[in-house]
């Protein structure tokens, strides 16, 4: 009622109610209409603003999304085409042991004698295995996709190639299965899944058959949810390793390259928590080796994902790990790593739009716990400066840059935007004096102060009596606002919502879209501040852009109580008290 172009006298507030009428009154035509409500609910403005008609009487929402989602591909169709959407792995194993092996044991290498030189050394550096893949992957239906790669593989001057073909399906959203088999000698199949029972429990399987004369190898997992507040959960997996069924498997062709596994039971826990962060716990038996590990994920400096464990074993002996990877750019990501036990490896990997490289290098056949702590401190040192010296002030660059490009290309939506809260503002402004009036003539809820935008910009809170902090409403008669291009005054339009000393602002959502508000740092976090008298006492929120808000808090009204049922209660300092987001 209060938009309505009627109840203003004022050219200019007249003008600009008849504004924000029309824009009630288009919201009112789409959400009364039920296509229209659905298509907006399910799309928002997008589907609305389509050159199509994707709600034609008597569909279903399904029917239209599917329409909706339709109408998309085919407009995407052009630019599907001319990408390429491939994914390429080399791994390069590379022996670098002569650089930091002993004069002794690098004489018996080179065959010959006298001190080595570094290009002596670095001479006996090389790869001694090589593996490309490549292929590409493309969606057949909804639930099914295809994917088709060439490998080839190069270790000790003797190679081989192969062409794998793997074909993924959704069955249902609780039944995932893939099938990969190659179609050049060795032929090899396998097929693995996963079968989620419900939300706490799952099944994983995989199957291998590396050749007829070999039953096929099985691995099944069984995982449970052991707590109804975390992500902590229980496996349990069992692997059977080279078995034989009769005379299946008893006899093997010496021409068969074929790897005998002893079978294997393993029981642990883990828990994730999010991208790169858990743990995991887990004790492995076989007939050969009995064995516990333990590994740990996190992340340091902003985005460096770590993530390193330990392995201890009656057979494998004693390893250890640790990984870090880091974003260098949008597209492209560097991982470090280094291994020990029975040697010291350091592997090396960068991955860039689906395309990777991985090095892993040999730097010492032994145990070298000099080397270890070489090879950890230097990566930890180079990726600590790499992220305070150029990382970090990049991004910092990169983010500033594009906010100022974001506001320069929209510079005409934001002066709009803000003539358009400037003129809500007006409209809303005799409403809110008048209920302001009310609040104070009961002592109920009255707004002092209201900011929204970036937090560190708000101004300090205002000092003096209660008497003094209502006179704010006197003064908004004079139509004083505080200026601000970075936070935006919405003591008026937060004043105009409130109903029986009651404020509430449902969260979910941006509030730059409220009637009156909007966003003057486009692009940067946003926060809200509001400071209000409540039965003559001061409070303070801040609430983050999409929270919900609720004045006053339960806490307020049950000290209001008590204040007013106690006569020589003395009543809290004048200065605003603050609030944090989990009170509210």
């Amino acid at each position: 009622v209060v938009l309505h172009p009627d109840k203003h006298k004022e050219p200019e507030r007249k003008a600009a109610a008849e504004s924000r009428f029309r824009d009630v009154q288009r919201a009112y035509e789409i959400l009364t209409d039920r296509e229209r409500r659905a298509v907006y609910d399910y799309f928002g403005e997008e589907g609305l603003k389509s050159s199509w008609t994707v709600s034609l009487r008597g569909r279903t929402p399904s029917e239209m999304q599917a329409e909706f989602e339709r109408e998309s591909r085919r407009r995407q169709a052009a630019d599907a085409e001319s990408l390429v959407k491939s994914r390429g792995d080399f791994t390069a194993t590379i022996d670098a042991t002569a650089l930091f092996a002993s004069s002794d044991k690098l004489a018996k290498r080179r065959r010959a004698m006298g001190v080595a030189t570094f290009s002596d050394r670095l001479g006996l550096v090389g790869c001694t295995q090589l593996v490309g893949r490549h292929g590409f992957e493309t969606q057949v239906t909804n639930s099914t996709a295809v994917n088709f790669s060439g490998q080839m593989v190069s270790r000790n001057g003797l190679g081989n190639g192969n062409l794998v073909g793997t074909v993924k399906t959704h069955w249902s959203p609780r039944l995932f299965t893939e099938l990969t088999a190659t179609l050049l000698r060795p032929q090899i199949i396998t097929g693995k899944g996963q079968y989620t029972l419900d939300q706490n429990t799952f099944f994983t399987w995989q199957s291998t058959l590396q050749t007829l004369s070999v039953p096929p190898s099985f691995n099944v997992t069984y995982g449970q949810r052991l707590s109804t507040t975390s992500t902590l959960t229980g496996f349990t997996s069992v692997k059977s390793g080279t078995y034989s069924i009769g005379p299946w498997g008893r006899v093997v062709s010496p021409a068969t390259l074929l790897r005998r596994e002893p079978a294997t039971v393993s029981v642990g826990i883990t828990k994730q928590v999010g991208d790169g962060k858990g743990w995991t716990c887990q004790t492995s038996i076989s007939i050969m080796d009995q064995s516990i590990s333990l590994d740990w994920g996190t992340k340091v400096l902003g985005g460096i994902k770590v993530r390193t464990g330990f392995n201890l074993g009656t057979a494998s002996g004693f390893g250890a790990f640790t990984n870090a990877e880091r974003r260098l750019t949008e597209n492209v990501r560097l991982g470090l790593g280094l291994t020990c036990g029975r040697g010291v490896s350091l592997r090396v990997k960068v991955n860039r739009l689906g395309q990777k490289i991985v090095l892993p290098i040999l730097i010492s056949p032994d145990f070298a716990p000099d080397l270890i702590l070489l090879f950890t401190l230097i990566p930890a040192v180079s990726m600590t400066a790499l992220h305070h010296l150029v990382l970090k002030p990049r991004k910092r660059k990169r983010v500033s840059d594009k906010l100022a490009n974001l506001r320069k290309e929209n510079m005409e939506m934001i002066r709009e935007r803000r003539r358009a809260a400037l003129e809500a503002r007006e409209v809303l402004r005799d409403q809110a004096i008048k209920r302001a009036s009310q609040e104070i003539s009961k002592r109920g809820l009255v707004i002092i102060e209201a900011y929204y935008g970036k937090k560190e910009d708000f101004p300090p809170p205002r000092q003096g009596s209660t008497s003094e902090l209502l006179n704010v409403w006197e003064v908004e008669r004079q139509e004083a606002h505080f200026v601000n291009e970075t936070c935006w005054d919405v003591k008026i339009p937060l004043q105009s919502l409130v109903t029986s000393s009651q404020l509430v602002v449902p969260g979910g959502r941006s509030k730059s879209n409220i009637l009156g508000f909007h966003d003057p740092v486009i692009g940067e976090r946003k926060h809200l501040l509001i400071r209000y008298l409540f039965r003559g006492l001061p409070h303070e929120a801040l609430l983050e852009d999409s929270a919900p808000l609720a004045a006053p808090l339960r806490g307020e009204l049950r000290w209001t109580i008590r204040f007013n049922s106690v006569p020589n209660l003395t009543p809290p300092p004048s200065s605003f008290l603050p609030l944090t987001d989990h009170q509210l």
